[in-house]
């Protein structure tokens, strides 16, 4: 065993956390945000973490530069950009469809750049899903 493979499940199960947690809270949201999209961006970009927050969606530096999340939650566009590499992305009706080699991911919302949202955090989910254990969520549909 070497010394990586803690770590690297510990940093799994976080990366896992934070997905969940995004998810939920846009299945939660009644409309777009900017804490909603600080959320998503914190669970795809770890290294957000030790940032310093300026405000809601922005992080500084330590050289002062700053970085920005996209506006997920309001522009399809940006939400897109969540879909996992290789993969792509259908509608069915207000629901959106990721699929990938893995499997089908929906997310169905009021909000259609919200709906994408879910769908693809939840296909980025079932990756760190399904090498922590937890079982593969190939081929079947979630929300």
């Amino acid at each position: 065993m070497t010394l990586s493979a803690p770590v690297r499940d510990a940093a799994s199960a976080k990366r896992a956390e934070l997905l969940a947690a995004a998810i939920a809270a846009c299945q939660s949201s009644p409309a777009s945000s900017r804490s909603l999209d600080a959320e998503i961006a914190r669970a795809i970009f770890a290294g957000l973490a030790d940032l310093a927050v300026i405000e809601q969606g922005v992080w500084q530096h330590g050289d002062g530069s700053r970085v920005r999340a996209l506006h997920y939650s309001s522009k399809e566009r940006a939400a897109a950009t969540l879909v996992p590499m290789g993969g792509w992305m259908e509608r069915a009706g207000r629901a959106a469809i990721v699929h990938t080699a893995d499997g089908h991911w929906a997310g169905d919302h009021a909000v259609e750049p919200i709906a994408l949202c879910i769908a693809a955090l939840s296909a980025r989910l079932s990756q760190y899903s399904i090498g922590l254990g937890r079982g593969s969520l190939s081929g079947d549909w979630h929300e």
